[in-house]
């Protein structure tokens, strides 16, 4: 079945809400038939079982779906499926980036919250910064080349 331009359009501007907001529970019915039945995407029982699986940080599945999926550019929504992948695609390295920094962020502040409660301070890592003296006590954490956090005891 094709899909009219006037629908490819409303589609297209709910697709665009849910990749702009990172949000999948803003994927309505309409939004729901078109990815399960026309895009590779299996069902998830049901639309609130499909808004589940790519809440969060789930939404990097939804991303990847587009980019591990060739076939759903074939038959009759083939080029507006392709528009949809292109537009997803085309912001995948930002969406990325972003979730990644969410994780940084909370994965630090669980750092800040462990420090506090065990009574320890944790300091940034600086280039040309000084060896951190460490008493038998202590656990220094920097932040490694490589973007990890090591301790040292």
């Amino acid at each position: 079945m094709s899909l009219t331009e006037a629908e490819q359009e409303k589609l297209f501007k709910k697709f665009k809400k849910v990749v702009d907001s990172r949000d999948s529970m803003k994927i309505d019915k309409t939004l729901y038939n078109h990815l399960y039945l026309r895009t590779g995407f299996i069902a998830h029982y049901d639309i609130h079982g499909f808004r589940e699986t790519f809440s969060g940080s789930g939404f990097l599945d939804f991303v990847d779906h587009f980019e591990q999926c060739f076939y759903a550019c074939y038959g009759p929504t083939a080029e507006f499926n392709q528009r949809l992948k292109r537009y997803i695609l085309d912001h995948a390295d930002a969406i990325r980036q972003e979730f990644a920094r969410k994780a940084e962020q909370k994965e630090l502040a669980m750092l800040q919250t462990l420090a506090q409660k065990h009574g320890l301070t944790v300091l940034p890592h600086q280039e040309d910064a000084p060896a951190p003296i460490t008493l038998k006590t202590s656990i220094v954490c920097t932040a490694a080349e490589c973007g990890q956090y090591e301790f040292s005891f």
